[in-house]
């Protein structure tokens, strides 16, 4: 694999984002919409409510397959979705395939095979090969077959592979071997403009925060540790952790110094169906049959789909064996290229993983994409942030007069530090003194945010609800949606009124801090 590079999210402002699609001469669509699916309908010619129902059902397709793994080890061969000419997911067994597949589901979209060995009979002899190949030193990419059940190895030096592996090549008769004049490298310097590093380009994955909610954003492993995310302004990036050899390539950066940049569960999607997608979930490798439907962005091949076509892809990388996922274009058509590296891999508003690579050169997968998957971005301590930040609730609250009570301001997303809370009155009650009152939370903290009421009075005043309304605001500028809430001051008597001291004078609300 040639390692790609990318960058396509945000660590920018939605304005930039459509600058950037204005200055390639691509008219953004409107946000909200299905791109995964359009761009299926497109590839196959199925309409786009077929695209959709043809989607949809690859999570039941996934448990399927997941269920087959555990129960029946000995006999399935794995499965994978077919497209076209018709529309149909292949289950294979090695033994009465019909009546396996009949025990499990009675879908006729599933259509059973018979297949000569067991998916997992494939797997180990797959790790055995790696093994042995990288304790002597062999260069090599293999990758798993379900449709033919055999495993493609490819390597640059036949003659020392088929000597190491001889004894596994005499029982494992499925190894195919091939000779080809390059593998899986790392990225040079190429074109593109969006994260930029002392060697080499590459593009930004999806935005991340780590256990302390510091927000930043993810890439490549093998990228530079030194990057500049170029935008409108530029923002110097501060290296924080990486992982980078084996299965494993991926960093996260976060922004050090100047004007602080937004920061959403967004990408963009440059040469795309639409402008942006928001991310609000992520999927693991587990639950990506063969055939899924898989998109990318990056700065160089932009916004490009294809099918998953090995789940098993390995290959040295800096010095260990790396299992990787590669996705096949149904044309054949580049999926991604030298300046993708990092950039996101998705579904519809699911995050899949980050771009890692292409097929090296000679190989029949030099157009593929290889990607890492999701399940490793806590190797770097982040998590996929998959949440605008917005409020979700304030509840109402109630006090005794001259007795602070608490408020609570819950929220969702994770919002740059320190936070502005601008608290607005909407109904003062009647005899009452009520302003606006702000504050400011200076350390990152998780939700509820809260703060304090006080009804100040003198005397027996009877009780009385106030209504207001707060946003937050975060230090990036962004704001959230405001939401009306009350709070509601209780009378006390006579006796407890003196006893509190109130000031004399109409009485008064005030918030604290």
């Amino acid at each position: 694999m040639d390692f790609g590079s990318r960058r396509s999210l945000r660590f920018v402002p939605a304005a930039l984002a459509a600058g950037l699609l204005c200055s390639l001469g691509l008219q953004a669509q409107p946000v909200g919409g299905d791109p995964i699916a359009v761009s299926y309908a497109q590839t196959y010619r199925v309409p786009v409510s077929e695209a959709q129902r043809r989607l949809a059902r690859v999570p039941a397709i996934a448990q399927l397959e997941q269920r087959l793994q555990r129960e029946l080890p000995e006999s399935f061969a794995g499965l994978y979705i077919e497209h076209r000419p018709a529309y149909r997911v292949v289950v294979r067994f090695t033994k009465t395939p019909k009546a396996l597949l009949a025990r499990y589901t009675k879908d006729p979209v599933f259509v059973a095979q018979l297949a000569p060995r067991p998916l997992e009979l494939l797997r180990g002899a797959q790790e055995e090969l790696a093994a042995q190949l990288s304790a002597s030193g062999v260069a090599f990419e293999s990758g798993v077959d379900v449709k033919t059940s055999q495993i493609n190895l490819f390597v640059l030096d036949t003659a020392a592979a088929g000597k190491r592996l001889s004894g596994l090549m005499a029982v494992a008769d499925y190894i195919k071997v091939q000779k080809v004049p390059a593998l899986m490298t790392p990225t040079a310097i190429v074109g593109g403009n969006q994260v930029d590093g002392s060697t080499q380009r590459c593009t930004t994955g999806f935005n991340v925060f780590n256990a302390a909610r510091e927000l930043g954003v993810i890439t490549a492993g093998h990228c530079d540790n030194a990057l500049t995310y170029i935008g409108s302004p530029n923002a110097t990036l501060a290296f924080q952790s990486e992982q980078n050899g084996g299965s494993l390539d991926l960093q996260w950066n976060k922004q050090s110094g100047g004007t602080a940049q937004e920061q959403s569960n967004q990408i963009k999607l440059v040469g795309g169906p639409q402008a942006t997608m928001d991310i609000t979930s992520e999927t693991t490798s587990a639950n990506l049959p063969l055939g899924t439907t898989v998109c990318k962005m990056g700065i160089t091949t932009h916004y490009t789909c294809g099918e998953v076509a090995d789940k098993n892809a390995q290959a040295m990388y800096a010095g260990s064996v790396g299992t990787y996922i590669r996705v096949h274009n149904a044309n054949n058509q580049v999926m991604t290229a030298a300046g993708d590296s990092g950039g996101p891999v998705f579904g519809t508003n699911t995050a899949y993983g980050l771009v890692h690579g292409r097929g090296g050169t000679g190989t029949p997968t030099h157009n593929d994409l290889y990607f890492m998957p999701v399940d490793h971005f806590s190797a770097i301590g982040v998590t996929l942030l998959k949440e605008k930040f917005a409020l979700t609730s304030i509840p109402n609250v109630s006090g005794p007069h001259n007795v602070s009570f608490q408020a609570q301001v819950f929220f969702q997303g994770v919002p740059k530090f320190p936070v502005q809370r601008k608290t607005k009155i909407v109904s003062c009650a009647s005899g009452w003194t009520c302003s606006d009152y702000n504050g400011t939370y200076n350390t990152s903290s998780a939700s509820p945010l809260t703060f304090n009421y006080k009804c100040n009075t003198s005397g027996s005043t009877p009780t009385s609800t106030f209504v207001w309304s707060t946003t937050l605001i975060g230090a990036d500028g962004v704001a959230t949606n405001a939401i009306q809430h009350t709070s509601t001051c209780t009378a006390t008597t006579l006796a407890g009124a003196a006893k509190a001291g109130g000031e004399g004078g109409a009485p008064s609300i005030t918030i604290e801090p």
